[in-house]
C-alpha cells in the first residue's frame, strides 16, 4: 500500500481558489438581492388567487356581450337565460382552469429560480390578460344575433304590409287590394304590382 497524499498535492490551486471566490461573491449577491425577492414572490403565489381575478373578469365579459344591446323582444326570448347561463359557466371554468394554472406557474417559478433555473418570462397576469372567450359566451351571443334579426325582419315586413295597406285604402281600394287608374279594384298580381310602383310602396 501507498503512503497518504501530501498536503501540497491537494491544495487548491491559485485558479480553483480564484472560481471559487467568484462563486462565493455571486452566492453572497444572489442572497442579498434576489433571495427577498424571491421569498416575496413564494408568498404572493401563495396568497394571491388570479381565480377570484378572472372570474370577476369573465362574469363581466359575459354581461358585456350579452347584455349590452338588448332589445325588449330579446328580454322576452324564453332561451335567453339558459344561454346566459350555459356562457356564463363556461367562462366561469375557464377563468377557474387559467386561474390555476397561473398559480402553479408562479410557484414552479420561483422554485426554479431559487433553484439558478430560470423562470417562465411570461407572468401569470399576462395570460390572464388573454383570458379567451368560450364557445358558449359566442353560441350565447350568435343566438341573440339571430333573434334580433328575426325581430328586425318581421318590423321591417309589418311596416311594409302597413303602408301598402294604407296607401290601398288612399286609392278608395280595401287594404289588401288598391284601386287601379280605372276606378275598379285591382284583380291580378301585375295590377297590383305597378301600383304598389306608383305608390311607392315597392
Amino acid at each position: 500500500m501507498g503512503s497518504k497524499p501530501k498536503k501540497e498535492e491537494y491544495k487548491a490551486s491559485e485558479s480553483e481558489k480564484m472560481s471559487a471566490a467568484v462563486a462565493m461573491a455571486e452566492y453572497n449577491d444572489f442572497k442579498k438581492n434576489y433571495d427577498p425577492l424571491l421569498r416575496e414572490m413564494r408568498d404572493q403565489s401563495k396568497s394571491d388567487d388570479p381565480q377570484n381575478l378572472l372570474r370577476g373578469r369573465a362574469n363581466a365579459d359575459t354581461m358585456q356581450a350579452l347584455t349590452s344591446d338588448m332589445s325588449y323582444g330579446q328580454t322576452q326570448a324564453n332561451n335567453l337565460s339558459s344561454d346566459m347561463s350555459q356562457a356564463y359557466q363556461a367562462q366561469l371554468g375557464q377563468a377557474n382552469t387559467t386561474g390555476k394554472n397561473i398559480q402553479n406557474k408562479m410557484a414552479s417559478n420561483v422554485l426554479g429560480t431559487a433553484r439558478g433555473q430560470a423562470a417562465d418570462a411570461q407572468t401569470g397576469m399576462a395570460q390572464a390578460s388573454r383570458l379567451a372567450t368560450s364557445q358558449a359566451l359566442t353560441k350565447a351571443k350568435a343566438n341573440q344575433d339571430v333573434r334580433q334579426a328575426k325581430l328586425n325582419a318581421a318590423v321591417e315586413l309589418g311596416t311594409k304590409a302597413a303602408t301598402a295597406g294604407a296607401a290601398n285604402l288612399e286609392s278608395g281600394g280595401t287594404f289588401f287590394t288598391p284601386n287601379t287608374a280605372s276606378g275598379g279594384l285591382a284583380s291580378g298580381a301585375s295590377q297590383r304590382m305597378s301600383f304598389a310602383k306608383q305608390a311607392g310602396t315597392f
